[in-house]
């Protein structure tokens, strides 16, 4: 019988502090969350030292599974694997699209400085030039606290005139740097982003509506998903979700909601494995799932390192497009019912 004990924080003392008066006054033996890079590490480091098992949905530094801590474990893709996907995106999708081979497009780096922008463009910096030789014209870090102007960084591009520009950004940073590239009518063939932040939040469509038609966020499945394209159990799974979800909240599910989702149904299929929640049980259960991709919610599969960490490669994702205002699922084709647009995104008042 699971009991639910619910904690919220801010930073990262906070989490370490929550996540000790959850183990040590509520009596909480597995701990999952917390959906932030800048909270996982102290809230799992908490839990580690007091022996409670921590479950991550979807924080994705790259740091938290080479711990080395047996009782914590990640579902979710790490930041290298975001990097990783974004630039087989562009290899694979874009690169053909545009008339060029990989090695011939010209690409900038723009993100904001904390370890998960740093992470995601770090990995795709290393397989976008070492792997394909994809031409590197720009590497452009900011903190995100206190950048208010990207004036100087539109000015560099310019003058560079990359093909696509990789910009991990992190909340309102993504709607001044697209509205900014527009005012001072900076070009680019596309640009490309990781994750739920930034270009990756309702956020970015509820400040540009179709003004903001173009960039690809890397994310959880959205409209466009084709359910067809998973294996018949996932394909339940994501349907019974879909519809929990949609009675809750009257919408489609958000990336919250698809990593949490995603998340605790594999952890149920641990605990029900395991039969307790005592470590080495456990731990045995979740390192010996072997679920392909497709068979869960997602369209996720499941195989853990002993690190804890789930294989990035059966953490499927996908690549979403803003197209009037929505988020809709491009990539991979097999997996959808809609297509890219906008390629090359062309002069900014042919973008409709």
């Amino acid at each position: 019988r699971l009991v639910f004990a619910v904690g919220d924080v801010t930073d990262p003392t906070a989490a370490a502090s929550e996540a000790n008066r959850l183990i040590t006054r509520e009596g909480v033996r597995i701990l999952t969350g917390t959906y932030s890079s800048t909270l996982c590490g102290a809230a799992s480091e908490a839990a580690a030292r007091q022996g409670a098992i921590y479950w991550e949905t979807s924080c994705v530094d790259p740091r938290f599974a080479k711990r080395n801590l047996p009782n914590v474990f990640r579902t979710e893709i790490d930041g290298t694997g975001f990097g990783w996907y974004n630039v087989e995106f562009v290899a694979k999708h874009l690169a053909p699209r545009l008339g060029k081979k990989p090695n011939e497009l010209r690409v900038v780096f723009l993100s904001e400085d904390s370890s998960y922008g740093q992470g995601v463009t770090e990995s795709a910096r290393n397989r976008a030039r070492d792997e394909l030789g994809m031409q590197e014209l720009a590497v452009e870090y900011y903190a995100f606290a206190s950048t208010n102007d990207f004036t100087p960084v539109i000015l560099k591009f310019k003058q560079l005139n990359p093909d696509v520009v990789f910009h991990v950004a992190r909340g309102n940073d993504a709607v001044l740097f697209w509205r900014q590239s527009r005012e001072q009518n900076l070009l680019f063939k596309a640009l490309v982003h990781a994750g739920a932040t930034g270009y990756g939040s309702p956020d970015f469509g509820k400040a540009l509506g179709a003004e903001g038609n173009g960039p690809f966020a890397l994310l959880e499945p959205g409209p466009g998903f084709r359910l067809e394209a998973l294996r018949p159990e996932g394909r339940r799974i994501e349907r019974d979700f879909r519809e929990a979800v949609r009675k809750r909240t009257g919408s489609y599910p958000l990336g919250g909601h698809q990593l949490a989702g995603a998340g605790l149904w594999m952890l149920k299929l641990v605990l029900d494995r395991a039969g307790t929640d005592e470590l080495a049980a456990f731990r045995t259960a979740v390192l010996g799932l072997d679920l392909p991709v497709g068979s869960l919610i997602n369209g996720w599969g499941a195989r853990f390192a002993p690190t804890g960490q789930n294989a990035n490669e059966r953490v499927q994702h996908y690549m979403l497009q803003w197209q009037d205002g929505q988020l809709v699922t491009v990539w991979p084709e097999e997996f959808s019912t809609q297509r890219a647009k906008w390629i090359p995104l062309g002069p900014w008042d042919q973008r409709k």
